[in-house]
């Protein structure tokens, strides 16, 4: 190979994330997806001491798991995931009606 074909084919990977940045950007999803479900549960239990309504931060926790639960189903084609990630939908559902 020479010069020229190698560094065109170099730039033509270098389009898209590298590995490294690709598991960095997917790890700060992931963490900042954690860091939400955690200050909507912190949130749940006050609103739920304080006797308060507490549906829209149900319909919030149900909607990350069946966006979570969803695109993993839908990825891997596992059925399991499906029915689960449809079991949430039907939470979701629920609380949104009562909200």
């Amino acid at each position: 190979m020479d010069k020229e074909k190698i560094l065109s084919q170099n730039k033509k990977d270098n389009l898209y994330l590298d590995e490294y940045e690709k598991h960095i950007k997917l790890k700060g999803k992931s963490f900042g997806l954690m860091f939400v479900l955690l200050v909507c549960i912190l949130i749940l239990f006050i609103k739920a001491v304080c006797k308060e309504p507490y549906n829209d931060i149900m319909t919030i926790i149900w909607s990350v798991a069946f966006g979570y639960m969803g695109y993993e189903a839908h990825i891997s084609k596992n059925k399991s995931k499906f029915v689960i990630a449809l079991f949430f939908f039907y939470l979701w559902c629920i609380t949104f009606i009562n909200f």
